[in-house]
């Protein structure tokens, strides 16, 4: 193990010094397998087609091609059927890195980049494959989650616990065929495991430093047709200071940032012969401490509620041939920022978010022909957004939240799986969305696989995406007592993709190695953005055009029945309209994965996640470069019997001091022990 972690020393260190293609190959070189990266994108292209052909990802925590998802085509579907870019992160990799969060699951996956302003808790955005932070939709059980109260509609990726998560599948590339708006860059789908066998109760108990506690209740079983299973978790830590310290003025007094998260979710089943029905339920309750930007704040805080419930039923007709699906699902986000004002130049802050969203869906499954799968679905949906309050900043200027607003959209979509041959299968989709208050929106998606040897598979696909405008960037309205204000804008136009992506997945040595690359390219048109008037109004516009092209490239190597190693390396071109590099996204970024079965019992696993050099803006607003980092975690886990077992995880471990976003510092070095506990 100790081999291991100081060889990551070693690379962290080497990654710092020297040009990140060139610790690419020496990574490579390490563990026998050359790989050979060039500087400009088509050297990257060829680079990669030497070792693979050019293949698909296959890896996030080595994905089995085989393996069975949902999320890509809303059918069960094997991973190399779906035409699609697919990443899953198992029970079982969540478990084996002790990993605690959605944000700290998805720093691992290739073509995502998860930006944190702070420690846990703190506001945390996910850019897929280069594009927006509120172009990818999330979903947990079929429920959508992103926030309709939030100015932009992204979800908050940190306050998301992973206590009763089964997998996460994560499809890349324009998904609005079958998901709508949103679904531009990314589909995340978290699912949470149904009970199954006699009444098992597990706990979770873990302690570190920083004052972190963890701890973890559940309960799940199945009898007869009935399954269940109820989890109930609660985190807290002090945290770190948001503020990046080496930015902060001398002679500030400083104060950790604390965090609290409590979560209790549910999942019940029941099973007939031709319908099974189930519910899922999961409330969050959050709160965590914030400054000033550049600044200490010491009674700042942002608190947040979240409900999610959801209902489906699922039937199986006429020998299977009609397969439908209803489900009815309802999401609440309610945030609330509060700052009590010490002196008089503090900001005193009162604000109420209170974002909400209903769903109907009806699927319908059919399997009229051999070899077809046909899918016809209808969904109506209805958001609302109510912000209320005020933000008094001194000196006369206060700021008033006065929005208060729903729409409504009916969609219906269609899609077809078709096996041509057993070596080749083809996906064609198209959708039509009709919202209340812009224009009606039709997205087309094309995917097809081609077996070239039962070793070597190649892909392509073309697919349409949009992202509608959020409720607050339409009918928004925030005056201030200077006799301004910012106004939504009615007549904005949903944002427009066209998205293309070409590859292979190779599999070696009789599946010890598998290699894999995505070439992919989106067009992104009619980007939304703030504009200040002459009258000194503010509102959103649709001005602002991006190009982004990339490549993809993983590769999962066995090298002993102990030991295996996954890569996986990002190039991203993202650019607007002005030549101009979009904030946050690094060129490149490359993660390790060293994980070692010492023995039957022991466990040891090691990750390194490089983030390449990126544009961010400064306190002045000004456009600046970040430079790269490198941040080491490793975790160990060992089997005391069969219902007991002891872990433990090192985040950050030589305790680099590093900026994720411009201004706020990341997560300094972090331990935590814990044992896991099951009874049945």
């Amino acid at each position: 193990m100790w081999r291991i972690i100081i060889g990551f020393a070693e690379l962290s260190s080497r990654l710092q010094r020297i040009d990140l293609i060139s610790s690419i190959g020496w990574i490579l070189q390490s563990t026998g397998i050359i790989m050979l990266f060039k500087k400009t994108f088509l050297s990257h292209v060829v680079g990669t087609a030497l070792l693979t052909g050019i293949s698909i990802d296959t890896y996030a925590a080595g994905t089995d091609l085989n393996k069975i998802v949902v999320t890509a085509t809303r059918t069960p579907t094997a991973v190399k059927n779906t035409g699609s870019s697919v990443s899953v992160i198992t029970r079982e990799e969540i478990e084996l890195k002790q990993l605690y969060s959605l944000a700290d699951a998805l720093k691992g996956v290739s073509g995502l980049r998860v930006a944190e302003t702070g420690g846990r808790g703190s506001q945390t955005s996910v850019f897929a494959r280069g594009t927006n932070s509120n172009h990818t939709l999330i979903m947990i059980d079929g429920i959508e989650i992103n926030d309709p109260s939030s100015p932009t509609g992204a979800f908050d990726f940190g306050n998301f616990l992973l206590d009763d998560v089964e997998s996460i599948e994560i499809v890349r590339g324009a998904q609005s065929v079958l998901y709508g708006a949103d679904a531009i860059g990314a589909v995340i789908h978290i699912r949470t495991k149904a009970g199954e066998g006699p009444l098992k109760a597990r706990a979770k108990l873990a302690a570190g430093n920083k004052s972190t506690h963890h701890e973890t209740f559940s309960v799940s079983g199945s009898k007869d047709r009935f399954n269940y299973s109820l989890t109930g978790g609660l985190y807290e830590s002090d945290n770190d200071t948001a503020p990046n310290k080496d930015r902060m003025p001398s002679g500030i007094s400083r104060d950790d940032d604390g965090h609290q998260n409590k979560v209790v979710s549910s999942r019940i089943g029941w099973q007939g012969e031709n319908v099974q029905a189930s519910f899922f339920g999961r409330h969050i309750e959050s709160e965590t401490d914030i400054d000033g930007f550049l600044s200490e704040d010491f009674d700042a805080y942002n608190s947040s509620k979240q409900t999610y419930i959801g209902a489906e039923v699922k039937g199986q007709f006429f020998d299977g041939v009609w397969q439908p699906t209803l489900s009815l699902t309802h999401t609440d986000i309610e945030r609330k920022n509060r700052n009590d004002r010490q002196t008089a130049f503090e900001t005193l802050n009162r604000t109420d978010y209170d974002g909400e969203k209903e769903k109907l869906s009806l699927q319908n499954d059919l399997y009229l022909i051999d070899n077809n799968v046909i899918t016809v679905g209808y969904e109506f949906e209805q958001e609302e957004i109510e912000a209320e309050g005020f933000t008094d900043f001194g000196g006369g200027f206060i700021q008033n939240q006065m929005t208060d607003k729903s729409r409504q959209n009916r969609a219906i979509y269609l899609q077809d799986q078709i096996t041509l041959t057993k070596k080749l299968s083809a996906t064609l989709g198209v959708r039509y969305d009709n919202t209340d208050d812009f224009d009606s929106e039709t997205s087309y998606r094309v995917a097809t696989r081609y077996e070239l040897t039962p070793s070597t598979q190649i892909r392509a696909s073309y697919s349409e995406g949009f992202r509608a405008p959020s409720l607050y960037e339409m009918y928004g309205f925030t005056p201030n007592s200077f006799f301004s204000a910012y106004s939504g804008n009615p007549n904005l136009d949903p944002e427009t993709s066209e998205n293309w992506e070409l590859g292979l997945d190779q599999s070696w040595l009789n599946g010890r190695v598998q290699t894999s690359a995505t070439l992919f390219k989106n067009d992104i048109d009619d980007l939304i953005t703030t504009v200040f008037l002459p009258s000194f109004d503010s509102t959103s516009v649709n001005i602002d055009e991006a190009e982004i092209h990339g490549l993809e490239a993983d590769m999962s190597v066995e090298l002993t029945k102990k030991l295996d190693v996954h890569l996986n390396y990002t190039y991203i071109r993202s650019q607007n309209e002005d030549d101009q590099q979009l904030l946050r996204r690094p060129a490149h970024q490359a993660n390790v994965d060293l994980i070692y079965q010492a023995t039957p019992d022991w466990r040891f696993t090691s990750s390194l996640h490089h983030t390449g050099s990126r544009k961010d803006v400064d306190a002045g607003g000004a456009r600046v470069r970040m430079g790269s980092y490198a941040v080491i975690n490793v975790s160990a886990d060992y089997k005391v019997t069969d219902n007991a077992r002891l872990f433990a995880r090192v985040e950050n471990l030589t305790d680099r001091n590093y900026e994720p976003v411009w201004g706020y510092q990341g997560t300094s070095l972090t331990g935590i022990v814990g044992i896991d506990l099951t009874l049945q």
